[in-house]
């Protein structure tokens, strides 16, 4: 998760739509001594530590309690749980939601936002890899959204069940949940699901080959979150785009997107976008061979991804490695990469990121002349891409398999 809110005053915003500035700028005065804002300090840009932070969220708990109504203080919780996530504070958002279910498991009216404290603690789960754990929240959200004809609510279970199948690659069942998803919008108010779920199917498309077909989402998703001012989309939407002009192999192209997000992530303190853009951009000088570029760019998106334990961008940045060590000729230290690239994405069940790995690891094995290993490496890749029809992957292997 990346801790885009780069500051408390994000905190203080979410408070000041449930009770006004006058009460917010008064809690804060009470007990907001050791933290920064915008306004009160101009030049800082740094956010409270972990127990710090922990400390003012159960503070605003106590202090809104009694001066709004039930139903406005769980939405307070659940957008502070989501600020929260965002910063990759699990533990925190996780505690934050368990309050919410105590608070509205017993009251009817209610029902939805239990519902969305459901979603949260999924989509938490699933970040820790805890499949099952995380499918059981989200099946119980999707009752209760169900049973109150939520569509919104269901539309955002649309959404996570076609990410969590596209990781997977179980592309029908993925591109059913995200047509549905945005079915279920139709008339609605809700452009940021909506581009959500468009970048989600640009991604889903983008993995199969159809690039004109993921363009086209991604850049009406673009369209939505200017029109929002989610600057933390943006620029993973622009990052997004540098990857379909990877793929094409119009480099400058891509840099040129990366950075245009990069720039847009640099502003909120975006990691997990920073780490990501950097790591592309490592990548495609490794393609081009300049390897101290390729270099400089992983050892920055190592060091991003590390702040916020993203394994699955640190996987990325091992099998780019491996690709750099190639370069290099350093075979043993290449294989060694690649494979804790492979392990790590099979612990987390990201099978594309597999088999792209596998790939790389085939054309090291071809490079190093053991013929039996890059065989097996190739057709673990085959399999893949020809389940998801891939159709140019599948062609690409074909040809290195009969070479």
């Amino acid at each position: 998760m990346s801790p885009n809110y780069s500051n408390i005053s994000e905190y203080l915003n979410a408070l000041e739509k449930y009770i006004g500035t006058l009460k917010s700028k008064e809690f804060f005065d009470k007990i907001g001594s050791g933290f920064s804002t915008q306004n009160s300090v101009k030049s800082s840009n740094s956010y409270p530590e972990s127990f710090k932070l922990r400390s003012f969220i159960d503070r605003i708990i106590t202090f809104t309690e009694s001066k709004i109504s039930p139903k406005k203080h769980i939405n307070l919780l659940l957008d502070l749980s989501k600020l929260t996530l965002s910063r990759g504070e699990l533990f925190l958002s996780s505690d934050i939601l368990s309050q919410v279910l105590f608070r509205s498991i017993k009251h009817k009216e209610l029902r939805n936002e239990n519902a969305y404290a459901f979603m949260g603690l999924g989509e938490i789960s699933s970040i820790q890899a805890k499949w099952d754990e995380s499918f059981g929240y989200i099946n119980k959200a999707k009752k209760i959204f169900t049973e109150t004809n939520n569509q919104i609510g269901l539309a955002s279970c649309d959404n996570f069940l076609g990410t969590f199948y596209a990781e997977r690659g179980i592309v029908a069942v993925a591109r059913k949940h995200f047509v549905k998803g945005i079915e279920r919008l139709k008339g609605k108010r809700a452009s940021n699901l909506l581009a959500n779920i468009l970048v989600n199917r640009g991604i889903l498309e983008h993995m199969v080959g159809n690039i004109v077909e993921s363009r086209k989402n991604y850049e009406r998703a673009l369209k939505n979150y200017k029109k929002s001012e989610d600057h933390k989309r943006i620029a993973q939407t622009l990052h997004n785009l540098g990857m379909l002009d990877f793929k094409e192999k119009k480099y400058k192209s891509a840099i040129e997107q990366f950075n245009k997000g990069i720039a847009v992530a640099e502003k909120d303190n975006n990691f997990s976008t920073l780490a990501i853009s950097s790591l592309s951009i490592a990548h495609i000088y490794a393609e081009t061979k300049e390897i101290e570029l390729a270099s400089k760019f992983i050892d920055k998106a190592m060091e991003l991804s590390h702040q916020v334990n993203d394994r699955l961008t640190i996987a990325d940045i091992y099998k780019v490695r491996g690709i750099i060590e190639a370069i290099k000729k350093n075979f043993d230290a290449s294989e060694n990469y690649l494979q804790t690239s492979l392990r790590i994405n099979s612990e987390l069940g990201n099978k594309i990121n597999h088999a792209e790995t596998s790939v790389e690891l085939g054309k090291l094995y071809i490079e190093m002349n053991q013929k039996t290993k890059a065989g097996k490496a190739l057709n673990t890749a085959l399999k893949y891409y020809a389940r998801i029809h891939a159709t140019e992957e599948v062609k690409k292997i074909e040809a290195m398999l009969k070479n």
